[in-house]
């Protein structure tokens, strides 16, 4: 996960407001997050100058460029623009990620990300051949399930996990959905145990 992911999760967690301050080489960025969600964002190179969703997706765009990234208080009102939560900021990622076809990675980042996370999710997942569901309870995998669009054939807990694992390169979209009752536990991966799985 890179630095940019990390902050901006811790960020978006705490109840105190934040201004996330960043520079690139040929840029300088800041990211304001105010009651757990992104309510601006500004982005400045030589005679560009873009905010909020703009903003932030070029940010997002050039994350591998950081050079340099200082998390403060934030000190001044600043007028909410965005309202971009948790379920907005990693579609934000996601299609960054979508957008470069030549890295195969981002489905990995994107569910290792979302382990860092205090919500609970349902994450829908469509490949080109099936369709599969996992359940994020408590920074854990707990139950997944996969669907094959040609037999039908349906898998559940580790089986159907281990399948979506398997075939994550074909995975073309996700969606979330807000997990509101605690889920049957049918098995437990967590952030450490997936990125071993995924070496």
């Amino acid at each position: 996960m890179l630095i940019l992911e990390k902050v901006l999760f811790l960020a978006l967690k705490a109840f105190h407001p934040w201004e996330i301050i960043i520079k690139f080489s040929d840029a300088e960025a800041t990211l304001y997050i105010e009651n757990k969600m992104v309510i601006a964002a500004e982005y400045k190179e030589n005679e560009t100058s873009l905010k909020d969703f703009e903003a932030f997706k070029k940010i997002v765009e050039k994350r591998m460029e950081i050079e340099k990234l200082d998390i403060i208080p934030l000190s001044k009102s600043v007028e909410n623009r965005m309202s971009c939560d948790v379920h907005c900021v990693m579609k934000i990622l996601e299609e960054a990620e979508i957008s470069k076809p030549k890295e195969k990675s981002w489905i990995e980042e994107f569910l290792l990300n979302l382990l860092s996370l205090d919500t609970n999710w349902i994450v829908n997942l469509h490949g080109t051949t099936f369709k599969g569901k996992l359940y994020l309870y408590n920074r854990k995998y707990v139950d997944a399930y996969f669907v094959d669009k040609i037999s039908k054939k349906t898998l559940t807990g580790k089986e159907a996990f281990e399948r979506l694992v398997e075939n994550r390169e074909q995975i073309k979209s996700t969606e979330l959905q807000p997990l509101k009752e605690k889920p049957q536990e049918k098995f437990s991966i967590n952030f450490i145990e997936l990125l071993n799985i995924l070496k």
